[in-house]
């Protein structure tokens, strides 16, 4: 079996059929509705309401999330009904508000009896979908998160219409919406619907892989000057922008203005036409998101403390931590001990909880299994959260750690990092440009590592701020590893180690070479570095 042989398989791709499409996927705007598991009468129900509501000059409001899945999708939905002159508004609820998403409280701010669409929200929202029946507002719900579950059956919220799919992000199902509603506006916001997929971390694989892969073309060339100021305050090139610049750099400053700040103003920048308020926002989210990197460390340092692992989940809590910022740092504490983690913001009255998790244990039916302990639940297998009265913590605590103690040390291992192994001689051109067919890179579909044992080190030195990063001479190849100048104390000169690398090109001077991304360095007497 060859190396690509590898590649495809561990991605479930075997078939013929599968690896063309994954090669060479269609363009958005050719896949059909059914592929993606939208079903098209409740499109077309819901295009009804939309035509008219526009008709009529109805109000519209487009009822978002404030994470950047959730903003991108409002925008796309907001522009495709501006253009067809509809009388459109977007709300997204306070990070402050008890429910994160669709709530009687939301639909009362926003009165009257409006056309309400949602975007990344609303499937779970039962009371609110009620009062909007019972109150004369027509909702539609557009929503990729998982439904209620009943003995096995999926019970919906009474909505007017609802387009979902579970195969998307947010912002994926809002697109597919709105090409339906306005095909020329949608080609156009092609680039926010590959930030909002990429942010959420969903699969790149089939839709969302061309979605990415197309949106990324537009994000490359993108005319909104919001996202060129933006790029420009965060560094980047966006005419070279990749998925990881995506992930790491322009989706967290979307995130942190729902998580610190205001999220409307993360909208406001993606759809702005007027250039100094482009660069104004670009600063403020940029202001924010450094805050949000503060804040999050120091939580981490906390939580870090506090984690014991001598249980299968790890449970932290404090009236200091920040509501907005506990997923990040639950995120980090799975990383750290991988273990499901959750991480709890007390209030006075509330608390706000976010989970996340491993592949071995579902964290959304994990916090659904709570039942009325919590007040609000949502999210994925991997990612969930909720919102609960504080007096019921103890319970929720008790049952989490009772449902996590099911999992077996072998749940608990880490996954092997690299895909397979691959000594250094077998490293060239021509398999560095077949390694490029399976971009663009992401969730579901990592950059390919492998392994290389007993590799040489010829010599190293640490290089980078503080000297943290360390650079090395392989035979036949320059490397690299992030974060591992410690290493400089600990290595010697011609010294055998195992590596797991990627292969990256590097360019200098109009000079193109091969150099190796170096993701651990592995030896006698050589620990993996903690945090």
């Amino acid at each position: 079996m060859t190396v690509i042989d590898v590649l495809l398989k561990k991605r479930g791709l075997t078939s013929p059929a599968a690896i063309l499409d994954f090669f060479s996927p269609g363009r958005p705007q050719t896949i059909s509705l059914e592929k993606v598991g939208i079903k098209p009468v409740a499109v077309k129900r819901a295009g009804v309401l939309v035509k008219q509501a526009v008709k009529a000059k109805r109000p519209i409001y487009v009822y978002g999330d404030y994470d950047a899945d959730g903003i991108s999708a409002t925008a796309v939905l907001w522009e495709a009904l501006h253009q067809l002159k509809a009388k459109v508004l977007p709300y997204i609820a306070g990070r402050n508000e008890p429910v994160r998403g669709l709530s009687v409280k939301g639909l009362k701010k926003i009165g009257g009896k409006p056309l309400v669409i949602t975007v990344d929200n609303g499937i779970t929202a039962f009371a609110a979908a009620e009062y909007a029946s019972n109150h004369g507002i027509d909702l539609i719900i557009t929503d990729h998160h998982q439904p209620k579950q009943e003995n096995g059956r999926t019970i919906w919220p009474p909505a007017a219409a609802i387009v979902h799919t579970d195969q998307l992000a947010g912002v994926g199902v809002a697109w597919f919406f709105s090409r339906e509603l306005n095909r020329q506006a949608a080609l156009k916001s092609l680039d926010l619907a590959a930030i909002g997929t990429i942010a959420d971390m969903v699969p790149l694989l089939s839709a969302n892989r061309s979605l990415v892969k197309y949106g990324l073309e537009a994000l490359q060339i993108s005319p909104r000057l919001g996202i060129k100021a933006l790029s420009q305050t965060a560094q980047i090139d966006l005419s070279k922008i990749s998925p990881q610049q995506v992930s790491f750099t322009l989706a967290p400053r979307l995130n942190a203005m729902g998580r610190l700040a205001d999220s409307l103003d993360a909208l406001r920048l993606l759809c702005t036409t007027d250039l100094k308020r482009a660069q104004s926002l670009a600063t403020t989210l940029n202001q924010v998101n450094q805050s949000r990197q503060d804040q999050t460390s120091a939580m981490f340092t906390d939580a870090r403390k506090k984690a014991g692992i001598n249980k299968n989940l790890v449970f932290v809590q404090s009236k200091d931590y920040h509501e907005g910022l506990v997923g990040l740092v639950a995120g980090r504490l799975v990383e750290q001990f991988h273990r499901p983690a959750v991480v709890i913001a007390l209030g006075p009255h509330h608390v706000k909880a976010s989970m996340r998790s491993l592949k071995t244990f579902d964290a959304i039916k994990a916090i659904r299994d709570l039942g009325d302990l919590v007040l609000e639940r949502g999210g994925h297998p991997m990612a969930a959260g909720f919102t609960a009265d504080a007096k019921n913590l103890p319970k929720i605590k008790l049952k989490l750690e009772t449902a996590a103690a099911k999992l077996t040390d072998k749940d608990l291992l880490p996954e092997s990092s690299s895909d397979c192994d691959l000594a250094l001689k077998q490293v060239d051109w021509n398999l560095y440009r077949q390694l490029q067919r399976f971009a663009p890179f992401g969730f579901g579909n990592p950059t390919p590592l492998f392994q290389a044992k007993k590799v040489r080190v010829l010599s190293f030195y640490p290089v980078g701020q503080e000297n943290k990063h360390l650079k090395l001479k392989l035979p036949g190849f320059a490397g690299i590893a992030f974060g591992q100048g410690y290493l400089a104390e600990k290595l010697e000169p011609g010294q055998a180690v195992d590596i797991i690398y990627s292969i990256e090109q590097n360019s200098w001077n109009n000079h193109q070479s091969l150099e190796l991304k170096i993701k651990e360095i592995k030896a006698d007497k050589i620990q993996p570095h903690s945090f």
